[in-house]
This record gives C-alpha cells, structure tokens and sequence, in this order.
C-alpha cells in the first residue's frame, strides 16, 4: 500500500488521476469539495499538474457520461493547463504485464496500472492527486 499525504506543501508538481479531474469538474461528485480545497493549493503555490493522455480521455468520458456535456467540455477547456505526458509502446507493455499481474487478484484499471509505470518511472515517483483506491493498492504515494 502506497502513503497517503493530505497537504501538497513543499511539492512544486503533482500527478493528477481521472478521479481527481472528475472530482474537481463536477459539482455534484461527493469530493467535488476537496477537490476545490486541493485545487486552490495548487494554484496558490504554483504546483505544475502532470497528467497524461489517457487520464484526459477517461476523465472526458467519465464526465459526459456520468455528469454531462458542460462538464465534460469545461474539462477540455482547462487541458492546456496540464503537462500532458505522451505514453509510447514500450509503456504500454508494461502496463499490460502489470495489469496481468494485479488483474488476476482484483480489479484494476489499465489506465491506473499504465499511470503507476509513468509515475515509476519518467515522473520519479512523483506524488499523485487520486480518489481512487487503485493508486493506493499500487503502492504510489496519493494526496486525496
């Protein structure tokens, strides 16, 4: 199980999951709340939000099928705020033996085992802002 940490002081970036764009985007999500409160600590210390193609599109579709258009296209509008990490081949394979891996036990997202090789890897175990308990049972370092 990874750490948990409930501030994001003294980071200067920060990995950002679906769960937490959800969260932040969507009004009616139970942790819309805490996802404002994390969110003005971001802005307010400067911290860069990493996050990578794959979360963009899941957290896209979450959003309009779960909470609707608006949403979903205010979302899209704020993505030029991000530093988007592009994953390639070699990524993507490891992702796939890892959800092999954990998939025999439990259920796990590829998105979530294809963020754990990013941030295990390009992002230095990088802290992540997550919602979902995928992360934590990785063993990645979540702020939530």
């Amino acid at each position: 199980m990874g750490a948990t940490m409930n501030t994001l002081k003294g980071l200067n970036s920060v990995y950002c999951d679906a769960s937490f764009f959800v969260a932040l985007f969507s009004k009616k999500d139970s942790k819309h709340g805490r996802a404002l409160e994390l969110f003005k600590e971001i802005k307010e210390n400067r911290i860069v939000i990493h996050t990578c193609w794959f979360i963009i599109a899941e957290t896209m579709t979450i959003l309009l099928y779960q909470y609707g258009y608006s949403e979903a296209l205010t979302f899209n509008q704020s993505i030029d705020l991000y530093k988007i990490l592009t994953s390639n081949e070699d990524h993507h394979y490891q992702a796939i033996a890892l959800f092999n891996l954990f998939g025999k036990d439990r259920r796990i997202s590829f998105v979530d085992v294809l963020s754990y090789v990013l941030i295990s890897g390009e992002l230095k175990n990088m802290p992540a802002l997550s919602f979902d308990k995928d992360f934590k049972t990785l063993g990645l370092t979540t702020i939530s």
